[in-house]
């Protein structure tokens, strides 16, 4: 990256940090909603400012992190194999978590609630496989790591 543009970067990054730093300072010690003063529930004045703050630089980074690699494929075509095969396996790995998730009404005496419907317990069960795999795929890693140590 030339010298011009990391200076801008460099720049920017200190300015969201400097906005930061004034509003987690504002939080801590700034005004307080009137009547909450002295309770154990006193919210600062400043507390939907701070989360749509928090939303803007979540935002941000979510954009970031999807322009920059595309840039990079763009620019780097050889980065893009390891790119496909690495968003190939995610996909596969989704696939075989929402294959294993189920779907079936859960009986629960008492609950009204409208959240016991097939497609919600279907992409709840994805997200718990997913996170089950990955979890295990990390433990054995680490083994593995651990492991491999001893033979070399």
């Amino acid at each position: 990256m030339d010298s011009k543009l990391s200076n801008i970067v460099t720049y920017f990054l200190y300015a969201l940090m400097f906005v930061s730093v004034i509003l987690v300072i504002l939080f801590y010690f700034g005004k307080v909603v009137p009547g909450t003063e002295d309770t154990n529930f006193e919210e600062p004045v400043i507390t939907k400012t701070i989360l749509l703050w928090a939303g803007i630089l979540i935002g941000l980074t979510a954009i970031l992190s999807l322009v920059f690699p595309i840039i990079n494929i763009v620019t780097n075509p050889k980065a893009a194999k390891g790119t496909l095969f690495t968003v190939l396996g995610a996909a596969l790995l989704i696939f075989i978590a929402w294959m294993l998730a189920s779907n079936a009404v859960l009986d629960m005496p008492h609950y009204e609630g409208k959240d016991n419907v097939p497609s919600t317990l279907k992409l709840a069960g994805t997200g718990l496989f997913t996170t089950y795999i990955l979890a295990g795929l990390a433990v054995l890693t680490i083994l593995y790591s651990e492991i491999s140590k001893y033979f070399k």
